[in-house]
């Protein structure tokens, strides 16, 4: 139900934005960026349950929590990117979009360092 609410107002928006740009170019582009903030903060609402249903799974596994971690900082890392991207390209800049996408980039290469050092281990444990 709240998908059909976030692509009914993600429409409305649209509209709204479209035939707002011919009036009044940076009114349309603050009306789009809002409109993607208020979605990102409605859908936030339901982050504890996610992180609880992840938790109910990991206690009754044997998997690494510190590995999950890592895994949930990397994706929470590629959905913000991802977001801000999107953000700045709709401004008009795309060479800003770029740089922002490299640095997510780069930063998702070194909050995952920890367990590429654990595949390692395993890999060489193995050869012996």
């Amino acid at each position: 139900m709240d998908m059909i609410v976030i692509c009914g107002a993600a429409i409305m928006t649209a509209v709204l934005a479209v035939m707002l740009r011919q009036q009044s170019p940076h009114s349309a582009l603050l009306l789009s960026l809002a409109s993607g903030t208020v979605i990102i903060l409605s859908i936030l609402k339901n982050i504890p349950d996610l992180l609880s249903g992840v938790q109910a799974l990991l206690s009754d596994s044997d998997i690494d929590t510190q590995s999950i971690a890592i895994l949930l900082k990397v994706v929470g890392i590629c959905f913000v990117t991802e977001f801000t991207c999107d953000c700045v390209t709709e401004a008009g800049m795309l060479s800003l979009s770029t740089n922002i996408s490299f640095a997510g980039k780069i930063l998702v290469l070194f909050t995952a360092l920890p367990l590429f050092r654990n595949i390692l281990t395993i890999i060489t444990s193995l050869q012996s």
